[in-house]
């Protein structure tokens, strides 16, 4: 994406600047010099569920070391009552000569647990900071969406975290929402 970035500025300004370091590791302390107020997200490429990521800021020290990726961290993302979110989008792939995709109608949207803040002494808190559902999930402030009856709430995206508390609400409040919950927040 880099590469692109670089040949196509305006085409490819939808995701931040990335790093993997063990090859890009002199261009990343370059940037990270030239920017020294940008907060960067560093992720292992070989783990999930949240596992290993950590946010720093320019000064902290890092190491060149195999398997990390650094992306210049979001530091005012577009925030749902105050919660930081992402979307994951599925599609299925058939061909790629000719390329052919087919984008599912719905997917789901992710929120953190705890009130966003880039706040420096809150970057090594999850719950505010990443989406995960494996992370969230563990939060007391994570909220299953389900009926009063025990069951997926209409319209809400199901939840298999198995949580015994019910939410009788339209789902709003919950963790998870599908995308006609973020297509009617975003009509408010």
């Amino acid at each position: 994406m880099n590469r692109l970035r670089i040949k196509f500025p305006q085409d490819f300004l939808i995701a931040p600047m990335s790093y993997l370091l063990s090859e890009d590791f002199e261009l990343f302390q370059y940037e990270r010099e030239r920017d020294p107020t940008a907060l960067w997200i560093l992720k292992p490429v070989a783990s999930s569920c949240g596992r290993g990521i950590k946010i720093v800021q320019a000064h902290t020290k890092i190491n060149k070391r195999e398997g990390i990726l650094a992306c210049k961290y979001i530091a005012n993302p577009h925030l749902i009552n105050g919660l930081k979110y992402d979307l994951r989008v599925y599609v299925l792939v058939t061909s790629f000569n000719p390329l052919k995709i087919y984008v599912y109608t719905d997917g789901l949207v992710r929120f953190a647990t705890e009130k966003y803040s880039n706040d420096p002494n809150q970057l090594s808190k999850k719950f505010i900071h990443l989406t995960n559902f494996s992370v969230n999930k563990k939060s007391s402030k994570f909220v299953k969406n389900i009926d009063s009856r025990g069951r997926p709430a209409a319209g809400a995206a199901s939840n298999t975290a198995g949580e015994d508390s019910a939410n009788e609400d339209d789902g709003t409040q919950s963790s998870k929402w599908d995308f006609t919950m973020l297509k009617r927040a975003f009509a408010k």
